[in-house]
């Protein structure tokens, strides 16, 4: 009976000993892992905090670098689209200067069928005269000149001899178109005057 209870007494004093390390007992185990597991833990929140840091910055930063990127595509696609306009408007210059030199060229085709089939026809170019009767007073007188056969007048005109107190009222192409009409009368008095009429005929 009494060895029984020198060993619980026995049983007790170690108990407390390690319980209490001011009793001669080792430190306190479970004590000191919870410290380490603690420390642990908070040097891992630590590392953790500055990751979501870095990790933040980093995503803005990418942020940043889409902003531009989209930014360097709106002003690719802008450049794209304004070449793209002027391109077109050259391609537009382009036919519109193909279709003035096709113009051109025909207007010249034309002019030179249009030379060779007048150097056809006029053969020739002459002037027909015609003159008033004579230097006298007569108030107003009337002069034609004609060209010869078939041949065309393309013009004509008048010149006075005499007196000059005159004045041409008519200077036209005669009815049939082959000569020359004028019709003078004097200003005022009676001044010895004539009048002559020219054409330039052109030989069929």
């Amino acid at each position: 009976m009494s060895k029984r209870y020198v060993v619980l007494g026995l049983s007790l004093v170690l108990a407390l000993a390690l319980a209490v390390p001011a009793l001669g007992g080792p430190s306190n185990l479970i004590a000191s892992a919870s410290k380490s597991v603690k420390k642990t833990a908070e040097t891992a929140l630590k590392t953790a905090k500055q990751a979501k840091k870095q990790a933040n910055t980093a995503n803005k930063t990418a942020n940043e670098a889409l902003e531009a990127a989209k930014n360097s595509q709106t002003s690719a696609d802008g450049a794209a689209a304004s070449a793209k306009k002027a391109q077109e408007s050259a391609d537009k210059a382009q036919t519109t200067a193909n279709g003035a030199k096709t113009t051109a060229d025909q207007a010249k085709t034309l002019a030179e069928k249009a030379e060779a089939n007048a150097n056809t026809k006029v053969r020739g170019v002459y002037y027909q005269f015609g003159s008033s009767s004579a230097e006298d007073t007569e108030t107003t007188k009337n002069v034609s000149a004609f060209c010869e056969g078939e041949d065309e007048s393309t013009g004509g005109g008048w010149a006075f001899n005499g007196s000059t107190n005159v004045t041409v009222t008519a200077s036209t192409p005669t009815f049939y178109g082959d000569g020359w009409f004028v019709t003078a009368k004097a200003i005022s008095g009676t001044p010895t005057w004539s009048i002559q009429a020219n054409t330039v005929c052109t030989e069929k």
